[in-house]
Formats: C-alpha cells, structure tokens, sequence
C-alpha cells in the first residue's frame, strides 16, 4: 500500500504540479532578465589582423620585424572574421586607457579562441600568454575569451599578439576600466551558474517524470535538456567547465561537436514524439521521416568530419528543420488547436527572435530588441517554453489516462462477461454486475471464497498463480451446479503479474459446451440413427488399441424402392426401426454403425466367428420375418451381409476389414439363397481380397495396375460373313503367377472406388495405338467395339481427356464404336445425347449395350441418336425355342432396322440362336458359337470373322449367308457417304 501511495503521489507531482513549477520558471528568468541593470561596456578598438600562412615554415614568435611589415599591409577595422580557419592570427593593436590614473585592460572576447599571446610592439617584450588551461604575465581568460590587464601608469599600448581560433571566431578588440571588466566578468560566471542551476533542475525533474512513467518522449526530453544545458553554456562562451569542473583543453572543441550534433538529433526526437500522431493527422508524416533520416546522415558526419568543416553543415540542416517544423506546428495548432503544440511554437519563435536580434544588432551595430534578449536568454527561455510544450503533454496525456480509466470502469460495470479480483490466492475481493448476476443463476451471493464457487481444479489453479510470486496465467472451463439440479458451464481466465492480485473472467459458455458435446457427437454418429458412423466406429477401435475380434457388413435390398415411391420420411423411419431390430441382438460390448445410405456394420469385440455368425443369422431373419409398419403402409425388407474374422487381417487398418465385409456382402447379393457369407483366415478369399486392395490402392494413387491386357471377341456379319472382321475389345489383367484376373472384377472394383476413368484411359489408349500400328493388316475391320464404364462417362475431366486423344488420332478413331450400357445411357439422356454428338462429330461411333436388360422402353430410342443396339443375351437365348421369344427378337430386327441403326446379337451359342437372329433380321452376331475372346495377334492373322468358326454346321450355314454377286453390306451406308475418310477406310 505504501509503494501505491508513493507511486500516486509522484504521478501527481509530475503530471500537476510540475506544469505550474515550469510556468513559475519561465516568468520568473524573463523578469528577471528583464529587470537586470546593463552593465558598464567597453571602448571598441580597432585593429589589423593578418593570418600566418601554413605554408611559412618560419618562427615568427622570434621574429616580430617580420610580423609588423606585415601587418602594416593591413586595413584597420573593428573585427575580422576568421572564416573557421584553424591557422594562427597576428594582431596589431593600439589602445588609450580609457581613464587616467586607473588600471585598464584590453579585452579579446571570443569563445573560439583557444590560445594567445601578446608582445609590447616597440620593445618585442611578451606581456602575457594564456590558454584554457593557464595564463602567465598579465594575460587571463576573462568571461568567453582573453583579457590583458595594464598598469594604471601607462595612459597607452601598442600590442602585437598571436592567437589560435577553433570555430567561426570574429576578431575584436575592446578597452575596459579593469574593474568595470571583473564586474562584467563577475554577472558572466552568474549567468553560467543560472543557466547549470536552472536547465539542471529542470533536466533532474524531467528525468523523474521519465523514470515514473516510463516514457520515450520524457526521456527524449531529458536528453534534450541536457544538450540544451551545454548549448546555452557555448552561447554565453562558459562551457570551459562542466559544473564547476574545467574541461581539458583537448576535449573542448570534440564535445562542442558533439553538443551541436547531439542538440539536432534530440530536437528532432522531441519534435517527432510530440507531433507525431499530429503530422499523420495533417498529413505530414514523410517530413517527419524525413527529419529522422537527416540525424543518422548528421550523426554519421559527426564522426568522420572536423569541427570546422561539420559547422556549415548544421546550420543548413537546422534552417531546413526549422522551415519545415515551424509551418507543420502552425497547421497543427490551426486544425487541433494542441495547446503543446502553442507552448512549441512560442519556443521556436524565441529562438528565431533571439537570433534575428543578434544579427540585425551585429549588422547595425546597435540593439533592436529589449535589454537582456540574446543567445543566452532565448536559450533560457526556449527550453522552458519547451519545457511547457511537454508539461502540457503530460498533463494532456493525464487526462487521457483518465478518461481512459473511466471508460474502463464503465465497461467493467456494463461487460455481459463476469470479471473478478482474487486476493490472497482464495478470496473474490471485488467483482462487476455480470459476474454477481452469474452467481445468482446458480444460489450464490455475498463476499465468497473459491472454494464456495468451483471445484478443487479451479481453486488449485488460483492457488498456484498466487504462489508463483511472478507473471503468470490460466485458461479452463468448469462446471457449477444450478439449484435445479441443472448444469452451467463456464470459461474463467486469471492472470496475475505478481501473484498477490489476481484477475479473472467468468463467461457463460454453457451453450457452446452443448453446441461442441453435439458436434462431437455428430463428428462420430450419424444423426438420423444416432447410431456410430465409420468415423466414430475406428476411433472406439484405435483408443482401445485393439481390432474387434469379428465384424459384420449388412446391406439392405431394393431399400431405394422406398424412398423413390413412399419419400425419404418413410426411409428414414424404416432405417430406425432397423437399428432398433439390429440391436436387440447385439451384446454389451458389440458396436453398430450406419456407414452408407442402407448400409451397416457391426463389430463384434469379443464374439468368435461363430458366435458372430449365429447373431447375423438372427439379424437377417428379425428383419426380413416381419415387415415394417410406417403409418398405415407396411414394407417388407430383406438384407446381405458378409462376415470376416477380423483378427486373421493382422494389424490392418479396420477400413481394410470392412472393405472385406463389404466385398462378401456383395458376394451374398448375387447368391439367392445364401444372404450371409462367411469369411474365416483360411479361405481362398482372403487371397483374393488382400490382391483386390492391392489393385483398390494402385488406382488410389492414380496409376495404371501391371498386368492389364486386352483380348478380342470377333462379331459376325450376318449378310457378308466372309468380307468383314469386326470385334470387341474385353479387357483381362494378369496376376504374376500367370492367373487371369476378368474385367468385371478389375472394374467392379475400380467403380466402387471411382477410379474407373483410369482402367478406361488406358483401355482407348492401348486401342487407338494398336489401330495405328496394325492399319494396313486391318482393311476388312469396319468398327471395334470398345465399352466405357457409367462412372467414366459422368466424370468430366475424362470426358475432356477422351476427346483430346480423339482429335489427335481422327483416323484410328474412325474405326471405333464406344459401347454404352442401355442403363448408364438412360440416367441422363441429355448428357448422353451430347457426348453422343461430340463423339460422332469426330467419326467415333456409337452403340447402345445389353439393349434389353434394363428399361427397355421403345420411346427412349427417338431421344438417342446411337448407330447401333446390341441385343442383350436375355432377349437372344430363347429365340430359338420360344415363340413369344423369337416374335420380340423380330421386332426388335425390324424396329432397329427403319430407325436406321444396325442391331448386334449376343449370346450366339449355337447354330438355333444363329438362325433365328439371321430370321430376325439382325445384322450382326457375337457369341462362343462364333468364337471365344481370342489375343490381338490371333486377329491379325485373319481375313473375316468367319475364319474363326470352329463348328462345322455353324461354318457351313454362314458360308450359304455368303453371296458372291452382292457387294458388302456396308455397317453405316449414310455415314460413309457423308464421309470420305470413313469410306476410305472401310473399303
């Protein structure tokens, strides 16, 4: 409490009364000045004054003959001035005690004079000699220069003096009554004492203040006084000392540099802390910057230029600063009326008058100005107007401080957050409204302890800060219990400097606690369930830091029907009802997840794989036994599941283990009567699925799986079998251990990932570069079917890709047919309808895949302008033996054939199937009948697809197709008169 009442004393001391105590100063040294008697002068003398060359290396001390020649070859004046040469000065002077019967002296008052002797000019006889450090004979520094004092019995004296200058010296000669020059000499050393008491006081005051408040501008200013301190001493020619202790003779001229060089660097300081905001409101600041740059150019000067040649310098630098600063602080007081800003004004002013005076007074050899305003004086004066200037900034600045602690109580007392003060680690010793209206919501009110509002963390916590015994701080949350029984939770920051007082805040964060408890539930859960999402489901498995024993994959079928016929609202109550029925079957430990739209997983933690296998047993009959009642509609479900022994994959990763689940469950939709298959460490299975993930994670990292390879399935033309070699391309990969691995594998897996595009891009690439390399060998090849996925074909960047390559292979494409599943082709007709477009706007052709196996709406075939359909095996099978059969396939003949496409036939079998598709009036026919998938080499060595027919009936009944006197039915007759190219390759 004491360092407190001290420290606010000292502040009021400095930011009050120190103003006044300035103030008081001011007036005080200009009545002062004012009402000081002149003191009695001196009778100016004239004289001529030669300067010794460098250059004359003679003695001249000894030979004086010399000297008065030369100086009779000089003018007499009244002053000279020596231009801040450094070489010596001869001075001829004559002089008449200015009263009888009194010693005299004759006066050589310059501050730059360093040293001098003088020589009775008709005997040669030294008189005297002094320098800032000794006098001898009647020669002694007197007031800023030299005087020599005369015997009151010589009424006359012709002298002959040396005297060396350092600075911008003016040469003068002045008579005085001796005890006229003690008096002027006795106020000199007054004036010295003065100017060190006052500007000394006020640097010591200033530096308190500095020391207080820890400011840059109150240390910027104590420097400035006591430069200025050194400044007003060199003007009134008494800066040979230093508070009474005389300076060497060799520092004088260094720390005069210095003085002047350091008085415009701090001027600049002062000038920059006080106006600094104030130039950036007017506009001004590059001036400012400007000035900061001139002190390092000075101080960089300073240190490698003399005192004489650093001079000139200066003084074009402060008339440049002075122009520029004394316009700024005009403008600044006119728009801001800154009081500071006046009391520097008027400093400047001074200055500038004193200056002027002293000028105009040397110019016209008389005083322009009242009595007492010099140099000195205005130094005085300056620096205590300049002193106001910076009082008036800290009692400005105390004002602020003010204003700002009123604005911060208000804001104490109105914060919506709760603050507080700890004294002695334990006890609430002052709060605001909002921190007491907290303690109300939960049944607290009055002067408390810690220990009576938080639990033991946050009370061990304020216990730590308090004995620590430095700066330190805490951020946590807590909990308090409402009356009701309801919870409130809190985010309490403390921080202390010392330990002793701490302060803290208490903000309400109870809803953003909920808000993140849900977010974190949802980050792990799915919310219509509310069940664990894959997410979640891995992050109970990795904390626990062990895989589940087994783990189950369940899908439910056609569960899109639903929602496509009854809305989402009924999906999403059935898939409640299916967790629900899911987990009545589940243990205490086993864990259920929603990781798809009718899609789940159940690990089982400690459940062997019959354990786990009996309970998806359960599962798939609870929900497929009885239907589900939503409202007054009821919808019976059935679901596949597959089921892995988790632990035989090792330390894999679990997304490893459910892809497995998910392969099986896979495997159990294309089994109708097996809905669970189960996997167990031993099974072929496993062999297969780790090589299905190495393929998944090749296709991840964009590559292109080794092995891949493609065969060619040869299709018959059913009126010139003989003339045409037409194909499929099929795609194979093979492992390498020889085993062949077939395309729906590669691009079932490939489309569950989305990386189809790159097994497709491969497939077109490969093609195109074969047809170029083999063209001559393929004269009789119309088309080659090549398929592309419904993934592929949806992803744009590989649509873009595809018609790049095209147009850089126009000839080779012209020879393909892209090969779209009636299904994919049907999802988004006009999609399709413009890739049909750009794909044909090349010479690409197109046809319509497994026509018959999905929607097999006749309408559809208007809105798609496809060459040719290819008949689904489903439709071609049964021809042969069922009527109703053969009656669609010849339908679908002559339907295909007046919309101007050709139709293909697949599953050509057997000679039956052949004959009922030529009866049809299909065009064309693939099949084992024909042939199976052969290599590319195998295409290469045949003429037609005919020399592929193993069968001998089925060779024989194609070679009665074969008419020698029609030409070739060519595939697209419109196109290839449309297009010359096109005809030139298929003929």
């Amino acid at each position: 409490m004491f360092r407190d009442f001290i420290e606010g004393l000292l502040n009021s001391v400095t930011s009050r009364l120190f103003p006044v105590v300035v103030l008081v100063l001011a007036v005080l040294t200009g009545l002062w000045h004012l009402s000081r008697p002149e003191p009695a002068g001196g009778q100016a003398l004239t004289l001529s004054a030669w300067e010794e060359p460098a250059e004359l290396r003679r003695d001249l001390q000894h030979d004086l003959p010399y000297v008065r020649e030369r100086l009779a070859e000089r003018p007499q004046q009244a002053s000279m001035d020596v231009h801040r040469s450094t070489q010596p000065f001869w001075l001829r002077v004559s002089a008449t005690a200015p009263t009888r019967n009194k010693a005299w002296s004759v006066e050589f008052p310059s501050r730059h004079a360093m040293d001098m002797r003088c020589w009775d000019e008709q005997s040669g006889q030294l008189i005297g000699e002094a320098n800032r450090s000794m006098s001898a004979g009647q020669m002694e520094p007197v007031r800023g220069g030299f005087a020599l004092t005369l015997d009151a019995d010589r009424s006359e004296a012709r002298l002959l003096c040396r005297a060396a200058f350092r600075g911008p010296a003016k040469i003068t000669a002045t008579a005085w009554v001796a005890q006229d020059l003690q008096a002027a000499h006795a106020q000199h050393q007054k004036t010295a004492t003065m100017i060190e008491a006052g500007l000394g006081l006020l640097a010591v005051s200033m530096a308190l203040a500095a020391a207080i408040n820890s400011s840059k501008l109150y240390w910027a200013f104590v420097a400035w006084l006591a430069v200025s301190l050194r400044m007003a001493l060199l003007s009134a020619g008494a800066d040979f000392s230093f508070f009474g202790l005389p300076l060497r003779p060799e520092w004088l001229t260094p720390i005069r540099q210095w003085t002047l060089c350091l008085y415009y660097v701090t001027t600049v300081a002062v000038y920059g802390q006080l106006f600094k905001k104030s130039l950036q409101q007017i506009g001004a600041q590059a001036l400012l910057v400007g000035q900061q740059i001139s002190t390092v150019v000075i101080m960089g000067l300073c240190l490698v230029l003399s005192y004489e040649q650093i001079l000139p310098i200066l003084w074009a630098a402060s008339g440049l600063q002075f122009a520029i600063a004394l316009p700024c602080i005009v403008l600044i007081v006119k728009r801001t009326r800154s009081r500071a800003a006046m009391w520097y004004a008027s400093s400047l002013a001074v200055a500038l008058l004193a200056t002027l005076s002293e000028i105009l007074a040397a110019a016209m050899d008389q005083k322009l100005l009242m009595g007492g305003l010099n140099s000195v004086t205005a130094a005085l004066a300056s620096a205590l107007l300049a002193s106001a200037a910076v009082a008036e900034h800290m009692r400005s600045d105390r004002r602020k401080r003010e204003l700002a602690q009123q604005t911060l109580k208000a804001a104490y007392n109105d914060s919506p957050i709760g603050l507080f003060t700890v004294h002695d680690g334990h006890v609430i010793a002052s709060s605001n409204p909002a921190f007491k209206a907290m303690l109300a919501t939960v049944g607290l009110d009055g002067a408390l302890s810690l220990s009576e509002l938080f639990e033991s963390d946050v009370v061990l916590a304020f216990g730590a800060l308090h004995s620590a015994g430095q700066a330190s701080s805490f951020d946590l949350q807590a909990r308090l219990c409402q009356p009701g029984g309801g919870e409130y939770w809190c985010a309490i920051k403390a921080s202390t400097s010392d330990g002793r007082i701490i302060e803290g805040s208490l903000q309400d964060i109870t809803e953003r606690v909920r808000a993140t408890t849900r977010l974190e539930f949802l980050v792990n859960h799915d919310p219509l369930t509310e069940c664990l999402n894959l997410r979640g489901l891995s992050r109970k498995f990795e904390r626990a830091q062990a895989p589940p024993r087994t783990l189950a994959y369940f899908d439910l079928d056609r569960f899109k029907l639903i929602n496509d016929l009854y809305g989402h609202s009924a999906g999403d109550a059935v898939l409640k009802q299916v967790c629900e029925r899911i987990r009545t079957q589940l243990g205490p430990h086993d864990l259920l997840a929603r990781v798809g739209g009718d899609e789940f997983v159940v690990a089982f933690p400690e459940a062997s794989i019959n354990e786990a296998s009996q309970r998806c047993q359960n599962i798939l009959a609870l929900i497929s036994s009885a239907p589900f009642q939503i409202d007054v509609q009821r919808f019976a479900l059935s679901v596949s599941g597959g089921l892995v022994a988790a632990e035989s994959f090792g330390g894999a990763a679990l997304k490893e283990v459910v892809s497995a689940a998910d392969t099986l469950c896979r495997m159990a939709k294309k089994k109708p009567t097996e809905r669970l298959v189960v996997m167990e460490g031993g099974d072929t299975f496993f062999k297969h699925h780790k090589e299905e993930l190495a393929l998944i994670s090749c296709l991840e990292r964009g590559e292109t799986p080794e092995g891949l390879f493609l065969l060619m399935q040869p299709e018959l033309s059913l009126s010139r079998p003989f003339d045409s070699l037409n194909f499929e391309v099929l795609l194979r990969m093979r492992k390498p251990n020889g085993e062949i691995v077939p395309a729906p594998v590669i691009i079932e897996a490939a489309e569950a990932h989305g990386k189809s595009s790159i097994i497709d891009h491969w497939v077109v690439s490969t093609v195109i570069a074969w047809l170029e390399a083999h063209a001559a060998q393929l004269a009789n090849t119309q088309f080659v079917g090549v398929n592309l996925s419904g993934s592929s074909l949806n992803d744009e960047a590989f649509v873009e890709e595809l018609f790049r390559l095209f147009e850089r292979h126009k000839a080779a494409v012209a020879r393909i047919c892209i090969e779209i599943t009636e299904t994919v082709a049907l999802t988004d007709m006009a999609h399709m309808q413009r890739f049909i477009d750009r794909a044909r706007d090349l010479g690409v052709k197109v046809a319509l895949d497994d026509f018959g196996a999905g929607y097999s709406s006749f309408g559809y075939l208007k809105g798609l302008s496809v060459d040719a359909l290819k008949l689904d095996g489903s439709l071609v099978k049964d021809a042969a033996n069922n009527p109703s059969g053969m009656a669609i396939l010849g339908a679908l003949g002559g339907l295909v054939s007046n919309l101007g496409m050709k139709s293909i036939g697949e599953y050509a079998e057997n000679l039956p199937i052949l004959k009922a598709l030529v009866a049809a009036g299909v065009d064309y026919a693939q099949g084992y009948g024909i042939s199976r998938p052969v290599t590319p080499e195998r295409i290469l060595q045949a003429r037609s697809t005919a020399d592929f027919i193993e069968d001998p009936e089925i060779y024989a009944f194609v070679r009665q197709l074969q008419t020698r006197d029609q030409q070739t039915i060519p595939l697209f007759p419109e196109r290839e008169r449309s297009d010359p190219l096109l005809a030139s390759l298929l003929h």
